[in-house]
C-alpha cells in the first residue's frame, strides 16, 4: 500500500497547490443569485434579452428616498448623503440632481413635438381641430400654464405635452431651485437619490455598510431613509450566506469533534480532521477545475458534508470502543487488542468501496441537470467523498497503529439499544402495526406538496421587502417581474402592437386587476401616424376657421399657416431616434432593439398586477405578444429540474441494483436497496404530515438521504464486526451527519433550511431501516 499512499499524497499536494494558485490568481467565489438559475435548453433570445435588460436596470442601481416633515431638512440631508455616496467609492455614479440642458431640451421638444403628441390630442386635432385650437389659445393666454417653449416657438402647442411625457411617474416632481427630485406624501417631503454600481460589480458588505451609515446620518438630522434595489438584496444574501457558511462550518466541526472526543476518550480522534480537510480540499479543487468558480450557496451546502466525510473513519473506528475488552492471544505470551488499525481497515474496505461507488455514481448523474448549483454540488461532493476515502484508507491506519480501544459508555449502550431496535422491528412485523404504518406513510405521501418558489432561494429580510413596497408606493414604481414583450418586423409595427396591448389592458385597469401600463406607444407615435397627421396639418393650413381661436388671441394668420406647414414638412421621427433625446431617459429601457434579423422587440411594463391570470388571458392569442412572469417561469423550470433529478435518481437506483445484484445476489441486493428507498419515502411522508413543501432543494436532500442509506445498508449487511458493533458505527456516523445537516435547518435561507431538515430526518430513518440488515452480514 506504500505506492498508492504516496500517489494519493502527491495528488492532494497538487490539489492544494492548484487551490492556492486559484485563490491568488482570480476571484473564485460566485455570489450572484442569478447564477443559480437553471439554463433552458432552447431559450427564446427575445425573452432572454428582455430579462437581461430589466435585471441590469434593477440590480445595477440602488434607489434611496430621504424623508422629513420639514422640506429643507429633507433636501439638505439628501445632499449630505449624496456627498457621502460619492466619496464612498461604492457607486460609479450618484444622481442627486437633474440639471437638463435647457437649450438642447427645447430643441428636442421642437423637433419631437408632433411625434410626442398624445393619442387623445391626435384624435381631437383630426376630428375637432377648432376645439383643439380653442384649448391651445386658452393655455397661451393663461400666465400660469407651464411650458418649456415660449409661444413664439410653439404656436401649435405640441410642446406642451413633451415635458409630461418625459416624466411619466407623476408622483415624482422636479425642484427647479436645486434640481432635485422629490415627492410629497402624507405630510412629508421625500427626496430621491440614485446610485449606479460599476459595470459588472458584485454587491458586497461595503454597500450594506454605506446604507447603514446613511441611515445613521439621516437619523442625526431627524430624517429617515428608505432604500431598495436588486443590489441590496444580493449584498444581503451574500453576506448572510458567507456568515452562515462560517458559523455552520465552525459549529459543525466543534460539535462533531466534541462528540467524538466524548465517545473515544482519546485525542487521537483529532486525526479525523485529515479526511475532513482532504475531502473539502478535493471538493473545492475539483469544482474550481471544472467550473472556474464556485457559488457561495455550494460552499454553504458543502460545509454540511462535515458529518458525511467522517463516516468512513467512524465505521472503521467503531469496533475499537464497542468491543475493546475482547482479547486474542498471539505469539505465545503477548496479548493484542482485537481492534488493530490495518486489520480493521481490511475488514471494512470492501464495504467502503461498494458504498463509495454507489454514492459517487449517484452524484455523477446530477451533472445531467440544468441547474448549475446542483452540478457544482455534485462535483464538489463526489470529489470530497473520494478525497475523504483516500485519507481514511491511506493516512489514518499508520496514525492509529498504537491506538487501543477503551471500554466506554457508548460501547456498552449498543447491545441494549440493538435489543430495543429488534423489539421495534418485531412490533412492526405484526399485521396491525404494519398496516397502520403503511396507512400513515401513504397518507403522508398523499399530503406531500411538491412545489418550488424562487423566493425560497435567498433570505429576503422583511424589513428590506417593506422598504421596497414603501418606495414603490411613494414613487409609483413597481418592482414586480411581470411584464409583456412585444415583437414586430419594424419599429412602426412594434409601436402599433404595443398600442394594441395597451388597448386590450385598459378594461382591466378600470376593473382594478391592473394599476397601470407603460408602453413605447405612449412615448411616440408611429411614423405612419405622424405622416397622416402631417397631411392633416397641411390641409388645416388652408382652413383658417379651424384655428380661428388663435387669430382671436391676436396671432397673425400667416404665422399660424407657416407653423402648420413647417410641422407638416418635418421628417417623421422613428422610435429609436426619438429615444436618443435626453427627455426620453425614462422610456429608453423599454426598447430592446433588433434582437434577431427581422425581430424588433420592446417591453410593456405592468404596474400593480393584482390578477395575473386575467392579464395573461387578455394577452393570450395576440400575435407577437409574449407574457413574461419571471417568478412563475422560474418556478416551472425548477419543477422540471426537480422532476429530472428524481428520474435521474431512479436511474441511479437501477444502476445501484445492478451493482448490488452482482456483488450480493438478488435477495440481499433487494434488501440493501430497500433501505434508501424506505428512508426517502418515509422522509417525504413526514414532510407531508408537517406541511413542508418538497422543493428542489428538499429533493436534493432526498438524493443525499438515498446515498447515506446505501452507505449504512452496505455497511450493516457486509461488514465483519458483530451487529452491536456495526450499529455503533452507523449511529456514530448518523450523529455526526445529523449535527452538520441539522445545523442547516436553522439557515435563514428557506431552501437551505429545507435541505438540511430533509437530510437530518432522512438520516434517522436510514439508521432504523439499515438496522434490519445487521443480522445479514456475510
Amino acid at each position: 500500500m506504500k505506492f498508492p499512499r504516496i500517489l494519493y499524497t502527491l495528488l492532494m499536494a497538487a490539489a492544494a497547490v492548484f487551490f492556492a494558485y486559484t485563490l491568488a490568481a482570480k476571484p473564485w467565489l460566485q455570489t450572484d443569485l442569478t447564477a443559480l438559475l437553471p439554463q433552458e435548453a432552447r431559450p427564446d433570445v427575445l425573452l432572454q434579452k428582455a430579462d437581461a435588460v430589466l435585471e441590469k436596470e434593477l440590480n445595477g442601481q440602488v434607489v434611496l428616498a430621504v424623508g422629513s416633515a420639514d422640506a429643507d431638512t429633507a433636501f439638505q440631508t439628501a445632499s449630505a448623503l449624496a456627498r457621502q455616496w460619492q466619496a464612498s467609492g461604492v457607486f460609479a455614479s450618484v444622481q442627486d440632481t437633474l440639471t437638463p440642458d435647457i437649450g438642447g431640451l427645447r430643441g428636442e421638444i421642437r423637433r419631437l413635438g408632433l411625434a410626442l403628441l398624445p393619442s387623445e390630442q391626435q384624435t381631437l386635432l383630426r376630428d375637432n381641430p377648432r376645439a383643439y385650437f380653442q384649448v391651445r389659445a386658452e393655455d397661451a393666454a393663461n400666465p400660469f400654464a407651464a411650458s418649456l417653449l415660449p409661444l413664439s416657438d410653439d404656436w401649435l402647442g405640441f410642446g406642451r405635452f413633451a415635458a409630461g411625457k418625459g416624466q411619466p411617474q407623476s408622483r415624482i416632481r422636479w425642484n427647479a431651485d436645486n434640481g432635485m427630485l422629490f415627492t410629497e406624501h402624507r405630510g412629508k417631503t421625500w427626496v430621491w437619490l440614485r446610485g449606479r454600481l460599476p459595470e459588472g460589480a458584485a454587491p458586497d458588505e461595503k454597500l450594506l455598510k454605506l446604507l447603514d451609515d446613511s441611515k445613521q446620518t439621516a437619523a442625526a438630522q431627524k430624517a429617515e431613509v428608505l432604500y431598495a434595489g436588486g443590489a441590496v438584496f444580493a449584498a444581503e444574501a451574500k453576506t448572510s450566506a458567507e456568515a452562515e457558511s462560517r458559523w455552520m462550518g465552525i459549529a459543525g466541526m466543534l460539535l462533531t469533534f466534541a462528540l467524538l472526543l466524548r465517545v473515544f476518550r482519546s485525542a487521537r480522534v483529532f486525526w479525523l480532521v485529515l479526511p475532513l480537510g482532504a475531502g473539502v480540499l478535493a471538493g473545492l479543487a475539483a469544482a474550481l477545475a471544472v467550473f472556474g468558480e464556485i457559488h457561495v450557496l455550494t460552499v454553504v451546502i458543502g460545509t454540511s458534508l462535515v458529518g458525511m466525510l467522517v463516516d468512513f473513519p467512524l465505521h472503521w473506528l467503531a469496533p475499537a470502543v464497542c468491543r475493546p475488552s475482547e482479547k486474542s492471544v498471539s505469539d505465545g505470551l503477548i496479548q493484542k487488542p482485537v481492534w488493530q488499525a490495518d486489520e480493521a481497515m481490511r475488514h471494512v474496505l470492501h464495504g467502503f468501496l461498494i458504498s463509495l461507488a454507489v454514492t459517487v455514481s449517484g452524484y455523477a448523474l446530477l451533472w445531467l441537470t440544468p441547474l448549475s448549483v446542483l452540478q457544482q454540488t455534485a462535483v464538489f461532493s463526489g470529489a470530497a467523498l473520494l478525497g475523504a476515502f483516500g485519507a481514511t484508507v491511506y493516512w489514518l491506519p499508520p496514525l492509529f497503529r498504537r491506538y487501543h480501544g477503551r471500554d466506554v459508555p457508548f460501547g456498552r449502550l449498543m447491545p441494549p439499544l440493538l435489543a430495543k431496535i429488534h423489539a421495534l422491528h418485531a412490533l412492526l412485523k405484526k399485521p396491525a402495526a404494519a398496516v397502520l404504518l403503511l396507512i400513515l406513510a401513504a397518507a403522508g405521501l398523499w399530503r406531500s406538496d411538491w412545489r418550488d418558489d424562487i423566493r425560497q432561494w435567498a433570505a429576503m429580510p422583511p424589513a428590506l421587502l417593506e422598504q421596497a413596497r414603501q418606495l414603490g408606493e411613494l414613487g409609483g414604481m413597481d418592482f414586480g417581474a411581470q411584464y409583456a414583450v412585444v415583437e414586430a418586423a419594424d419599429e412602426d409595427g412594434l409601436l402599433e402592437r404595443s398600442a394594441a396591448v395597451n388597448r386590450v389592458l385598459q378594461p382591466l385597469i378600470r376593473q382594478g386587476a391592473l394599476a397601470e401600463v407603460k408602453s413605447p406607444d405612449q412615448w411616440i407615435a408611429p411614423q405612419q401616424t405622424q405622416r397622416q397627421l402631417q397631411r392633416h396639418l397641411r390641409a388645416l393650413a388652408d382652413k383658417p376657421e379651424t384655428w380661428q381661436p388663435l387669430a382671436e388671441l391676436g396671432v397673425p394668420s400667416e404665422t399660424v399657416q407657416t407653423a402648420l406647414r413647417e410641422a407638416a414638412a418635418q421628417a417623421p421621427v422613428s422610435l429609436s431616434d426619438g429615444l436618443k433625446a435626453q427627455i426620453a431617459e425614462a422610456w429608453r429601457p423599454l426598447y430592446l432593439g433588433q434582437v434577431e434579423t427581422g425581430r424588433q422587440a420592446a417591453v410593456v411594463r405592468l404596474g400593480g398586477v393584482k390578477d395575473a391570470a386575467a392579464v395573461r388571458t387578455a394577452l393570450a392569442g395576440m400575435n407577437g405578444v409574449h407574457w413574461a412572469d419571471k417568478r412563475t417561469h422560474l418556478n416551472q423550470m425548477f419543477q422540471e429540474t426537480r422532476n429530472q433529478a428524481a428520474w435521474l435518481k431512479l436511474a441511479s437506483y437501477a444502476a445501484a441494483w445492478l451493482l448490488l445484484w452482482k456483488i450480493f445476489g438478488t435477495r440481499k441486493g433487494v434488501k440493501i436497496l430497500a433501505v434508501p428507498l424506505a428512508a426517502a419515502a418515509g422522509t417525504v411522508a413526514l414532510l407531508g404530515w408537517t406541511g413542508i413543501p418538497v422543493s428542489l432543494f428538499a429533493m436534493f436532500g432526498l438524493l443525499l438521504v438515498s446515498a447515506i442509506g446505501v452507505d449504512y445498508a452496505v455497511y450493516a449487511a457486509s461488514a465483519a464486526p458483530p451487529p452491536a458493533v456495526r450499529l455503533g458505527g452507523m449511529l456514530l456516523a448518523a450523529l455526526t451527519t445529523g449535527i452538520s445537516f441539522g445545523l442547516l435547518a436553522f439557515s435563514g435561507t428557506p431552501a437551505v433550511a429545507a435541505f438540511g431538515l430533509t437530510v437530518a430526518v432522512g438520516v434517522v430513518l436510514a439508521v432504523l431501516a439499515a438496522a434490519v440488515l445487521l443480522d445479514e452480514a456475510v
